[in-house]
């Protein structure tokens, strides 16, 4: 219900109660609940008679969609040669494999803040930026369908302190193979990922 009321506000700045009735198909009683709750959140803003968006949910906006998107995600490389800092993962679609440490970029974030925020977060470890290696599309497959797609941004990174290092050639049955084949073409690859910034 949440989300049909967002969608009525994709191609619409301000609507009237009984506008975003109109287009949810709501009953207005059940409209109203979640209006009030949505403004007690301060998510949604009503004035003169009508509704809109708060800055607090405009972000959110650009994820509305039927279809299921990319997920774009930063791989942390520290190391080099065949000895890289891996951890096991704990969660699908590749629990139980050793991978490089990823995350998500967060909305607002540089690429080199993403980095020391998912080391030191995940991995109680300090890191910083040394270059973006390679930009690269992944699908996910099983049992012949196309389950997850990934943009993998692998970037290198140098830490304070000492990791525990993976001989990936010794482990390589147990390496998401993704990252395996990452480590392998690109470690030495350099890319350039260009931050825009643009006002609304």
């Amino acid at each position: 219900m949440q989300e049909k009321i967002l969608r009525a506000f994709l191609y619409n700045d301000k609507l009237k109660f009984n506008e975003i009735e109109k287009l949810t198909d709501t009953r207005s009683n059940k409209l109203a609940y979640h209006l009030k709750n949505f403004q007690e959140r301060k998510l949604l803003i009503k004035n003169d008679g009508g509704y809109s968006l708060s800055n607090n949910f405009e972000h959110i906006i650009p994820y509305l969609s039927d279809s299921k998107a990319v997920l774009p995600v930063v791989l942390i490389s520290v190391g080099e040669g065949k000895k890289f800092f891996l951890h096991v993962r704990d969660k699908k679609p590749y629990k139980g494999f050793l991978g490089l440490p990823a995350g998500r970029i967060l909305v607002g974030e540089k690429i080199d803040d993403a980095v020391k925020r998912i080391m030191k977060n995940k991995h109680s470890v300090d890191a910083k930026l040394k270059h973006v290696n390679s930009v690269s599309l992944e699908h996910v497959t099983k049992e012949g369908k196309v389950i997850h797609s990934f943009l993998l941004i692998l970037i290198s990174a140098s830490v304070k302190g000492n990791v525990a290092y993976t001989d990936i050639g010794k482990n390589r049955g147990k390496i998401i193979k993704s990252d395996y084949w990452l480590l392998k073409n690109h470690q030495n690859s350099r890319a350039k990922i260009k931050t825009i910034k643009s006002n609304l």
